[in-house]
């Protein structure tokens, strides 16, 4: 009986997984719920030695857990806890913001031609971004990437 049920957790625990990828939110306070009841379960039964710990070698044959043990661990522990594993809060970065961060190498808040170099469709469209053709572009500039145009 313990096996059976064993099976259809972890059956349960990899399904849960592909349908709330770790990161990202329930819709309703009900679901996140159960998603946080469910994942504790696939913990428990993952957890072997009950240390409340996920080492490297409890989560073979997880898939996701194998792929994203690194991502997962960000305190570089080796391990992973029931906490490293809850949905996160953060929403993530608009477009602008990461587009920004990724080819902004100089830190100085702007891309440049040089900078824009590497990414081919930020440098196929800089022209038409930089609207006050100071041959840079900043985040208000990078901004308009993620508004809609409207319609006339």
């Amino acid at each position: 009986m313990r096996r059976h049920r064993s099976c259809s957790i972890l059956a349960a625990g990899a399904g849960l997984l592909l349908a709330f990828p770790l990161g990202l939110q329930a819709q309703t306070p009900q679901e996140l719920k159960a998603y946080e009841r469910r994942l504790q379960q696939l913990f428990e039964q993952l957890d072997r030695d009950g240390n409340r710990r996920l080492e490297r070698q409890e989560v073979q044959g997880q898939p996701y857990l194998q792929r994203h043990f690194d991502r997962l661990d960000q305190n570089r522990r080796g391990y992973l806890t029931p906490a490293d594993l809850k949905p996160s809060n953060k929403v993530p970065p608009p477009r602008a913001e990461r587009v920004l961060r990724k080819a902004d190498q100089n830190g100085d808040g702007r891309i440049d031609q040089q900078e824009a170099q590497g990414y081919p469709w930020l440098r196929k469209h800089f022209q038409t971004i930089d609207q006050n053709g100071d041959g840079s572009l900043d985040r208000g500039e990078l901004n308009t990437l993620s508004k809609p145009a409207h319609a006339n």
